[in-house]
Order: structure tokens, then C-alpha cells, then sequence
């Protein structure tokens, strides 16, 4: 029960994210990782008292969630183990400056749920050496993908704790897109614009679910082992001036999330699936988002409380770094076409042609790892 009520927590926090992202630019391209955020602010939130450990509950839907660290370590463990079928790689890190000095107590309880999350560095005395060692440890731990997380001068020698959360995902199929099927198609990219991209098909059974109120279709395409799924939410057509997606955004909640993609709601449905191979990445300073979702305390010298961390006064989360990159191609296992799908005469059409909404849900613990839209080639 307690798994429920914090995935349901991470998925309300990923709709709250994602809706504010958009805010700042209607139609730009999202990419984030509202997993790595969630689980770097449940350690931090382990360090602080008072006002500013309930906004961070409150910011992060955790009021009611018994055992937040417990919680949090079962799910990234399970979701750690998804990194052996894919290249899948999560970096969530908390660096607090050493001249804080943390309490024992604070360091021991966060390394049992998190043994390599928390690390202590020097912010104060060797600045730039403290940028490139952390630049040089994220990139190895993303395989190269992520380099230079710190550009110069993001961080200073007033830096009390930096949070950086990186994420890289190349997606693998549970049925492989064929490769003589990819062509360029005109993506549209508002009523009256389209821009190239190479249009990746498939004709198989797939989960497909529609919003009637909404126009949009619903479709799960999932990845290697069934371990993964991509959910894309596709509006029929391109009603507004931007995107299309305007009122699909404004529906947009939690609960709607979670109506949409139930499975009682989909079907098994020969589908045939045109989806543009692409690559988005996303790079956010988080602090404004989060200010902007009640989270003040934590950024504000004045009044952030982390006794329960340490006791020197003024310590703040300085900054916090999130940045992730999403390739979308057509690898994956080899298609076997089952017999006996060949009497299914009526088949649906999914073309991804057109800006849409999309996720990665783990299937085992039902969270969000990935999410954002894709609007432009």
C-alpha cells in the first residue's frame, strides 16, 4: 500500500513539473526526469525540519506517505535493475560542502537507503577542482553522454548544497521498428508549418485507448521484457494555434493521467503505429519550478531549517542541476508475427505526426521515469 500511495505521490509530482515546464515555453521540446528529482529531494527533505520539511512534502504529494526513504529505495532499486537491459542511466546526487559537517546521524541514515547519493566535496576552498571532479564522475556514470554537467562558474564558493540530476535513455522495443520502413514524412508542427523527420512504422497489437471529451488517442508501445512501457498521448488534430496540445495540457492532472493510461481503459488492438525517430534533451535549473510549486524555504537563507542535517545556520540547496536526453530509434527484439492476428481485418491507425505528449512508465512499480512532449523536429 505504501508503494501505491508514493507512486501516486511521483506521479502527481511529474504532472506538476511537467505542466510548469510547459508554461515556460509553449512549444518547446521536454525532456526530464521527474523520478531523479523526487528521490534527490526526499534526501534532501531528510536534513530539514519544520516549514521546510512540510513544503517538501507538500511540493513533492508525500503528506501521506508512511516511510518516505523506505519508499523512495524500493523503487529506485527495482528501477536500477532496468539498467542491465537497457542503456538506461540515472544520476542522483546531493553534494553537500564538507565545512557543513553533516551529523553522523544524518549521514548514516542516508546511506542505508542510498549508499552513493550523498557526497560530501569542497565547494569553499577548491572551487573549480570540486566543478571537474563532479563534471568527470557524471560522466562516467552516464557512460560519457553527460559531459560538462557544471559549466564554469555555475557553482562558487558560497555553494552550500548542489543537487544534480542527470538521465539518458535510448529506448529499446518489445517488437523492433523494421529499418526499410523508416522514410522522411512532414511532421506538423503547427496548422500551417511541417518540418522533416524520419517516420518510423510498425503494424502489430498494441494497448490503445481514446479520450473521447478530448479527441486524443492513448497508446502504449512497450519496451524490451515488457520491463518499460512509452505511453504517447496524440491528439486527433492541431485544434490551436501552437501545438495542439494546449487543451490536453490544461486537462491534465494526476487523475486524469492515471484514467487515461489504465489499462481497463485500453484494448488490445491491431494498430499500425508511425512514430518519428527522434532525439530531445532537456536542461532545467529546477529552482524556479519548484518555487513556483511552494518549495520556498529550502532556497531562502533566511528561513531554510536543515538542523536535522547540520548545525551551522544559512545552509540552503544552492542550486539544482537537471538535465536528460531521450533517443527514440527504431532497435528492439526481432518481430515474430504471431498467427492467427492475420483475421483481424480492421485496424487502427496511430500516427505520431504532430506534436505529442509521452512517458515511460516502469511497469512493476507504475512510476514515471521519463516524460515531456515532443513538438518540433
Amino acid at each position: 500500500m505504501a508503494i501505491d500511495a508514493l507512486r501516486l505521490a511521483n506521479t502527481a509530482f511529474a504532472v506538476d513539473m511537467f505542466k510548469k515546464l510547459c508554461e515556460k515555453d509553449k512549444t518547446a521540446n521536454i525532456v526530464f526526469a521527474p523520478l531523479c528529482t523526487s528521490t534527490s529531494l526526499a534526501l534532501a527533505y531528510k536534513g530539514t525540519k519544520g516549514d521546510t520539511a512540510t513544503q517538501i512534502l507538500k511540493a513533492l504529494h508525500l503528506d501521506d506517505v508512511k516511510d518516505v526513504l523506505f519508499g523512495f529505495q524500493t523503487v529506485t532499486s527495482d528501477v536500477s535493475k532496468l539498467s542491465s537491459f537497457f542503456s538506461l542511466k540515472m544520476v542522483k546526487r546531493l553534494y553537500v560542502e564538507k565545512s557543513l559537517n553533516p551529523t553522523t546521524e544524518f549521514i548514516s541514515s542516508t546511506k542505508r537507503p542510498f549508499p552513493s547519493e550523498l557526497e560530501l566535496v569542497d565547494f569553499k576552498e577548491k572551487t573549480e577542482e570540486t566543478r571537474q571532479q563532479i563534471n568527470k564522475s557524471v560522466s562516467e556514470l552516464t557512460d560519457g553522454k553527460m559531459e560538462n554537467i557544471l559549466n564554469e562558474g555555475s557553482i562558487n564558493d558560497q555553494t552550500k548544497i548542489l543537487l544534480v540530476n542527470t538521465a539518458y535513455f535510448v529506448t529499446n522495443w518489445m517488437k523492433k521498428f523494421s529499418e526499410a520502413q523508416i522514410k522522411e514524412c512532414p511532421f506538423k508542427i503547427n496548422k500551417t508549418e511541417t518540418k522533416p523527420v524520419q517516420m518510423m512504422n510498425l503494424e502489430a497489437t498494441f494497448c490503445l485507448g481514446y479520450v473521447k471529451e478530448l479527441n486524443i488517442a492513448v497508446l502504449e508501445l512497450p519496451c524490451l521484457n515488457k520491463h518499460m512501457s512509452m505511453l504517447i498521448l496524440l491528439p486527433k488534430e492541431i485544434e490551436d494555434d501552437t501545438t495542439g496540445l494546449e487543451q490536453l495540457e490544461k486537462m491534465l492532472t494526476p487523475e486524469t493521467l492515471v484514467e487515461w493510461t489504465n489499462p481497463s481503459v485500453m484494448a488490445n488492438t491491431k494498430v499500425n503505429v508511425f512514430l518519428p525517430k527522434f532525439k530531445v534533451e532537456g536542461d532545467y535549473d529546477l529552482k524556479p519550478v519548484l518555487e513556483s510549486l511552494g518549495m520556498t524555504n529550502i532556497f531562502n537563507e533566511n528561513v531554510a531549517d536543515f538542523s536535522e542535517m547540520s548545525e551551522t545556520k544559512g545552509v540552503v540547496l544552492s542550486q539544482i542541476i537537471h538535465r536528460v536526453s531521450l533517443e527514440v530509434n527504431e532497435e528492439g527484439a526481432e518481430v515474430r508475427d504471431v498467427p492467427g492476428y492475420r483475421i483481424l481485418q480492421h485496424k487502427d491507425e496511430f500516427k505520431a505526426d504532430h506534436p505529442f505528449i509521452f512517458l515511460f512508465r516502469h511497469n512493476k512499480t507504475r512510476n514515471i521515469i521519463l516524460s515531456g512532449r515532443f513538438c518540433s523536429p
